[in-house]
């Protein structure tokens, strides 16, 4: 069972001194990043054997780093005296930060008393010598993460304009000899906990539109159920429990519908399942294999895994499962489509020379794109909720890890698990 954070009180927001500006052109991922120096925080007050004040600045460091749009500058280069308690724009001496390449600035103090803190974080233009963006928390030391991880989606936010994805989860499945595991981290693997107790075979996590809940498919009744779970008290409800397969529960952008695998006809069929009335549609009506369903954001189409052509291939058809139309027809093998929240792209596991790896194409089939080529096969792509990023399941020395990267060929996707046998992630919508 997950226990949701309660730190988290906003207790100010410090008043800015720059105008609102967007520093950085967030449709050129791969144009300049801009440097940022995060030094670590400052204690202000009692002691810090945690290390939180270090632990908070790396957060922050490696949330911009990994985004694609920042440059953090080593820490070795740092001119400041680190003794020098500068937090506000009177205190700091900006060409101390400016002389190491640094254009923007973050500045945090804590002050801790007991389990609990209270932290000052400022974003600084370094070059103007100006606060953009300043806030206040209150919390437990055990929050420092995601305390951390916020300040780094208003970072994010106020030099692209846009909200990050730092303070988002991503859940997966860890395989052990005798069952498997449903585990919810932090994006970039920290705090990484199991969502259920026992030991039975749980597959495939699917989060709900509203973060709270996910829906996945467990042998605990020795045959495929679909259930759902509340994350935060590990309450389940059984959703589907036909004889025979109950897979891959997608939900519908609205919350209301759940699209899944059924063979209770005697064949692999997509459904589509309201939950709350128990009303059941059936929407493919072939004798081939129908899978992996996935929805456009907008709720109007599904993307699916067929093999009626002869292997398996990607094909989106309406909600109402009208106007089927095949998308993918490079290489015999193309699974595990997932729409991205934008709705320009599908991601998909696509067999190329011999390994796996993860591809996008257009809803209408056109532009497709291999992202990763690495020597190692990656599988089951999920989206980040801005559409940005993808997480995914790569296997390399016989062992399989989940990574993340930014939707883009050529760049080295991040593995953020290293025990275990870690598969198929499934990324959350933010966090409230």
């Amino acid at each position: 069972m997950i226990a949701l954070l309660a730190f988290v009180g906003v207790m100010a927001v410090l008043p800015s001194e720059a105008s609102a500006k967007v520093y950085l052109d967030i449709n050129n991922p791969g144009g300049r990043r801009l440097p940022i120096a995060v030094p670590s925080f400052i204690v202000l007050e009692g002691a810090d054997p945690a290390g939180a004040a270090s632990e908070m600045a790396a957060v922050i460091a490696g949330d911009l780093k990994f985004s694609g749009f920042f440059m953090p500058v080593p820490a070795e280069k740092f001119i400041e005296d680190p003794r020098k308690k500068a937090l506000t724009r009177e205190e700091i001496h900006f060409p101390d930060w400016t002389a190491v390449g640094a254009e923007a600035l973050v500045k945090g103090g804590i002050r801790l008393a007991g389990p609990r803190m209270e932290i000052e974080i400022r974003l600084f233009d370094a070059v103007q010598g100006r606060m953009i963006v300043g806030k206040k928390y209150t919390g437990e030391i055990k929050d420092a993460r995601r305390i951390a991880h916020r300040f780094s989606n208003e970072v994010f936010k106020a030099f692209t304009g846009e909200d990050g994805v730092f303070d988002t989860q991503i859940a997966f499945v860890r395989r052990e000899r005798d069952h498997s595991q449903i585990f919810i981290a932090d994006y970039d693997g920290a705090n990484a906990a199991p969502v259920l107790s026992g030991k039975e075979i749980n597959l495939k996590p699917r989060w709900h539109p509203d973060g709270k809940r996910m829906a996945y498919t467990s042998y605990k009744r020795r045959n495929p159920d679909l259930y759902e779970v509340d994350v935060a008290s590990g309450r389940e409800k059984l959703l589907s429990g036909y004889t025979g397969l109950n897979l891959g529960g997608t939900w519908s952008p609205k919350g209301d519908v759940v699209a899944l695998t059924l063979s209770r006809d005697g064949n692999s069929e997509i459904y589509a399942l309201a939950p709350r009335t128990g009303s059941l549609s059936r929407l493919t009506q072939h004798s081939a294999i129908d899978v992996s369903p996935t929805y456009s954001p907008d709720g109007s189409r599904i993307a699916f895994v067929s093999d009626r052509s002869g292997s398996p291939q990607i094909y989106v058809m309406d909600a109402s499962g009208e106007n089927v139309r095949r998308v993918t027809f490079e290489g015999s093998y193309n699974t595990s489509p997932a729409w991205s929240p934008r709705g320009d792209k599908i991601a998909f596991t696509a067999r190329r020379g011999g390994a796996f790896q993860i591809a996008v194409v257009n809803p209408d089939g056109t532009d497709v794109k291999v992202l990763t080529n690495n020597g190692a096969s990656h599988e089951d792509p999920s989206w980040s909720p801005d559409g940005r990023y993808l997480s995914f399941s790569s296997r390399r020395n016989g062992r399989n890890q989940i990574n993340i990267m930014p939707a883009q060929p050529g760049i080295a996707p991040l593995a953020i698990t290293s025990k275990g046998m870690n598969v198929t992630p499934a990324w959350s919508p933010r966090r409230p």
